[in-house]
């Protein structure tokens, strides 16, 4: 199982190299975005043990969207990445959806050091990080924007959450819910 992954995220940046199209909609199954959410919690926290987090998964258990569901693992893994790598210990991270008729708005909310307000317009450039020479290479983010783009959805950043402080980020993705086919057997 690993080796996939590890294999997909190879195929991942090799796509965004070279700029490649579009998943197909056939390439789309439901994705169940609380699951997804919380295999990625559990992975930064095996990544993680020193810090004490407090990740909240608060997604709808019946929310499904349309997706490719390692790609969607990939957005969840970078953006709690992120936001454990901007939190201190005991801080809360969030992940909670809200559903319309035909999208899904995924939010996750951390209160860690937040983005200041100059950079945020770069933070999904390719190679843009803030993070100490070594510790970052400024792709994740610029996946993420594509993955998301590829899935026909949105992704914006609302930094900061506590106004009083200047702390906290939260990230706002909006993707298609999976639209159910009910077939009638009478």
């Amino acid at each position: 199982e690993q080796t996939r992954r590890v294999s997909s995220i190879v195929q991942s940046l090799v796509n965004f190299a070279h700029a490649g199209k579009r998943i197909g909609l056939e390439a789309h199954c439901a994705v169940n975005v609380r699951h997804t959410a919380q295999e990625a919690i559990n992975l930064i926290q095996l990544k993680s043990k020193h810090k004490q987090l407090n990740f909240q998964n608060l997604c709808d258990e019946t929310l499904m969207v349309s997706g490719d569901p390692q790609r969607l693992l990939q957005v969840f893994v970078n953006l709690i990445s992120n936001a454990n790598d901007a939190s201190i210990n005991e801080k809360a991270i969030i992940v909670e959806t809200t559903a319309s008729e035909h999208t899904a708005t995924v939010t996750l909310t951390d209160e860690g050091s937040g983005i200041p307000k100059d950079i945020q317009e770069q933070v999904f450039e390719p190679f843009f990080t803030t993070k100490d020479p070594g510790k970052g290479t400024g792709l994740g983010l610029a996946l993420v924007y594509r993955i998301i783009e590829e899935h026909y959805g949105k992704i914006t950043i609302e930094s900061p959450v506590n106004t009083s402080s200047g702390t906290g980020t939260r990230v706002i993705i909006t993707l298609p819910i999976h639209l159910q086919q009910s077939v009638d057997t009478h």
